[in-house]
């Protein structure tokens, strides 16, 4: 079998070639880089460099058709928000090539619009932060009164497609009214594009993975999260596989079971600390960035989704091991610098101690698998380290707002492998 797996730089890539790799499938890893993450690994078979998705996703998806039809690989996997948008739109003509275990676009659609979600999700009796959808300033200085502090900003969409290629967005927060009003002012895409007015939800972070054939559940997986970058909710980068809630199962098909959704997806929930209770935050069409804990625990998702796509029975897991930890080192190192160095501009958050954050650090996470680092695979972490390291050079500063998400830096950054 040959397969194809983008964004190569993404944990989820890395976990991917290395699931299908160790079961002798030849693994052909592309991103817009001569290298990455993935392709570093010995159970990549070949590398191939392709036009930036994000920059010029017309030429991306020219290269895609035509790598398709020359190189006719078995499976064609996408990683991010980006490149699945591209798979999904020009499904029905990459299927003349490759077989693929995505959604119909539609469906893709509509889960990566969060507005329409969360909307979908309330009329379902599953419970959602407090949401104020708003279209711009006009918008904000109208439903002012109703907006409780401090207030979590996001647009409806983690990216945002423009002239110019895909818009990186990220999660904001205001602290009262005037901060909020000089956001909207200042970010142009909160001025001119759709974004959410929310509750902050304080709390431990769940996830549901997923994998459905045309909308029927074919088995699932969940885990908790113990640490995230940024601290207030972001990225895992230390997760345990915990069992599934029933009820979070149930919640999250009756969003993906009546449109149809064929693949992976994940469900995050954040179980509020006031009242206990979980509540949806958003669901991701695609892999998710602790998918190698998954694989470890014994849910294969990687290799779950070829069989999928080629039409063959699934060999699904009775049940997987609990209590697993898989800890992303350089992310928990993030973790671990946001709660020295992190400034006044913070979102209000417990208050943390920072002996007690080196101590976690240090001896915290004893039975915890590394993610990227593997001893019968040690150059993805070599590569790992060197972009860290590169990264830091061009750091300046320790950034102290939650607003550098989406820079190509170190700590509140979306350095190699960031992806949720």
């Amino acid at each position: 079998m040959k397969v194809f797996v983008t964004d190569g730089d993404q944990r989820p890539a890395l976990a991917i070639t290395r699931s299908l790799g160790r079961r002798g499938v030849d693994v052909i890893v592309g991103e817009e880089r001569p290298d990455s993450l993935a392709s570093s690994s010995r159970y990549a078979a070949a590398h191939v460099t392709y036009p930036s998705p994000y920059r010029q996703p017309q030429s991306f998806e020219r290269w895609l058709l035509d790598f398709a039809a020359r190189e006719r690989v078995d499976v064609m996997i996408p990683v991010t928000d980006v490149t699945t948008h591209a798979v999904t739109r020009r499904q029905d003509v990459l299927r003349r090539h490759s077989a693929l275990a995505v959604p119909p676009f539609e469906a893709f659609d509509f889960v990566s619009d969060k507005g329409r979600l969360l909307e979908r999700a309330a009329t379902c009796g599953i419970p959602i932060p407090r949401t104020q959808v708003v279209s711009g300033l006009a918008d904000v200085k109208r439903i002012l009164a109703h907006v409780e502090f401090p207030a979590v900003v996001k647009p409806t969409r983690s990216r945002i497609r423009t002239d110019h290629g895909w818009r990186s967005t990220t999660v904001s927060y205001a602290a009262s009214p005037d901060e909020l009003l000089r956001l909207y002012a200042e970010v142009d895409y909160l001025s001119s594009s759709p974004s959410l007015i929310q509750e902050r939800i304080v709390g431990t972070g769940l996830g549901v993975f997923v994998i459905c054939d045309h909308g029927r559940l074919l088995t699932t997986f969940a885990h908790r999260r113990l640490r995230e970058k940024p601290p207030s909710g972001g990225v895992s980068v230390l997760s345990e596989s915990v069992p599934v809630d029933p009820q979070l199962r149930a919640q999250t098909m009756s969003l993906l079971g009546p449109i149809g959704w064929h693949g992976v997806a994940m469900a995050e929930y954040k179980q509020d600390e006031r009242t206990g209770r979980p509540v949806l935050m958003e669901v991701n069409g695609r892999f998710w960035g602790s998918t190698q804990l998954a694989i470890d625990a014994g849910v294969d998702f990687p290799f779950l989704s070829c069989q999928l796509a080629l039409g063959r029975p699934p060999d699904l897991p009775p049940t997987y091991e609990l209590g697993m930890k898989s800890r992303w080192l350089l992310g928990d190192l993030d973790h671990l610098l946001i709660r020295l160095f992190e400034g006044p501009h913070q979102p209000a958050r417990q208050t943390w101690s920072k002996m007690r954050a080196v101590v976690e650090f240090l001896g915290g996470t004893r039975g915890s698998r590394q993610e990227v680092f593997r001893r019968d695979d040690p150059r993805p972490m070599v590569y790992e380290l060197t972009q860290y390291a590169r990264a830091l050079l061009r750091l300046r500063t320790i950034p102290a707002h939650h607003d550098v998400i989406g820079a190509r830096v170190p700590f509140g950054g979306n350095h190699v492998g960031a992806l949720e």
